[in-house]
């Protein structure tokens, strides 16, 4: 997967960008359909039609099946069988020195009317990439047709403790499947379009670019080091403006680049002290105002999954603010990712839906200001920032003269709350 850090430099504010499409609602043909499996037994096999092929494209040996221009290997549908073939194939691709193999490898697969369960099952066995790796390429390849079958399978696999992690792939899949990599349509191919994250660290460094394909890795898979992760997500404002939205995002977007990213270009590294802003972006449009910028189908991406773990861990009613909210939302945890490992952990959202643009300045400085160095890393660093948004003077958007009740904006969620 590509994976870059750049440092670069931030320009002025501009207008909000127009509606994008919503990546959730995938669709499309993919893996043929066939019958599931039993649930419980792995070994069983996964039923499926097997078109003819023409025996003169198929590869003989399945560990030359991945060489450019070599044509398709025809696999198995007998579960072991299967499992042999996909491993052997995974295992000649590294000995020739061969890192991006799943793509062709599930083409294979597909080529093969192989079920989307015994695929995925056959990948993971077969050591042939990481869950999340292999659910997303499953999943931008068959689209929602193996969607269920794909992430049941995973479970079965790698267990609970990896659910949101499967969920997380499936998402950045479907994201893949409509249209933020134009590579899966067949357009593009020699340059698969990348989306990025900007990060703004309170102290230390500059501002910071990371991109990578693997939409999943930006948000799950943070530069690590930092003491307080904020993640930026925008929400029907951003792309539905209506009244003072688009002045709060515009005010939120220019508080960043111009009081934020003061250090402009240190290169301290991560910093245990540091609390930083991260915002999902398009990189093409850099050198454009940050505002302009904000890729609002990956924050999307990001949100639907937020507000699905929050339905599961029993907070509907904040799911439900997420859902509907103009936003911007500000998601602060301490761990590298935007959803904490399990549910114990403290994160603290923020909804700035209602609030008036005058707001803004307040509520980025609560952010930012120092943590403590005793504080650094701990849960106290979370509480610190609530009570400082707590205490401010917040008035309701539209009205200056009513003051906005901070328990309906700010919420600390967690053992630690």
């Amino acid at each position: 997967m590509l994976l870059i850090a750049l440092t670069l430099p931030l320009l002025g504010c501009g207008s909000l960008p127009e509606v994008s499409r919503d990546p959730a609602a995938a669709d499309g043909a993919g893996f043929r359909e066939a019958p599931k499996p039993p649930a419980a037994d792995l070994g069983a096999a996964d039923e499926a039609i097997s078109p003819m092929r023409p025996v003169s494209t198929a590869v003989r040996d399945p560990a030359q099946s991945l060489r450019v221009g070599a044509g398709s290997y025809i696999y198995s549908h007998d579960p072991r069988q299967l499992e042999r073939e996909v491993s052997q194939a995974c295992e000649g691709a590294r000995s020739r020195g061969e890192s991006e193999i799943l793509r062709a490898l599930v083409a294979d697969l597909d080529f093969s009317a192989v079920h989307p369960a015994a695929a995925t099952q056959a990948l993971l066995k077969g050591n042939c990439g990481g869950v999340s790796d292999v659910v997303e390429e499953m999943v931008a390849q068959g689209g929602r047709e193996a969607l269920d079958a794909v992430v049941e399978r995973a479970r079965m696999i790698e267990g609970e403790r990896a659910s949101r992690q499967i969920e997380s792939a499936a998402a950045a899949g479907l994201a893949r499947r409509t249209g933020l990599a134009e590579v899966e349509q067949g357009l593009a191919q020699e340059d698969p379009p990348s989306y990025g994250m900007l990060y703004f660290p309170s102290v230390a460094e500059g501002s910071k670019l990371v991109t990578a394909v693997a939409l999943n890795r930006l948000y799950e898979e943070a530069i690590p080091g930092y003491g307080i992760y904020t993640f930026v997500l925008s929400g029907r404002g951003f792309t539905h403006p209506r009244g003072e939205d688009v002045a709060r995002y515009s005010e939120f977007f220019r508080m960043l680049e111009t009081y934020v990213s003061a250090a402009d270009g240190e290169d301290g590294g991560p910093s245990a002290e540091a609390h930083v802003f991260l915002v999902p972006i398009n990189p093409e449009r850099i050198g454009t105002p940050l505002v302009d910028q904000s890729a609002a189908d990956l924050a999307d991406v990001m949100r639907r999954h937020l507000i699905q773990t929050l339905r599961h861990e029993g907070h509907r009613a904040l799911a439900a603010r997420l859902d509907k909210g103009a936003g911007p939302f500000l998601v602060a945890t301490l761990e590298p990712s935007l959803l904490p490992s399990d549910s114990t952990v403290p994160w603290l959202i923020t909804d700035l839906s209602d609030l008036g643009p005058e707001n803004v300045y307040g509520v980025v400085d609560a952010f930012d200001r120092p943590i403590p160095a005793e504080m650094s890393g701990r849960p106290e660093s979370l509480s610190l920032i609530r009570e400082r948004l707590l205490g401010l003077p917040v008035r309701a958007a539209g009205n200056q003269g009513v003051k906005v009740d901070a328990s309906t904006w700010v919420f600390m969620l967690g053992d630690f709350a």
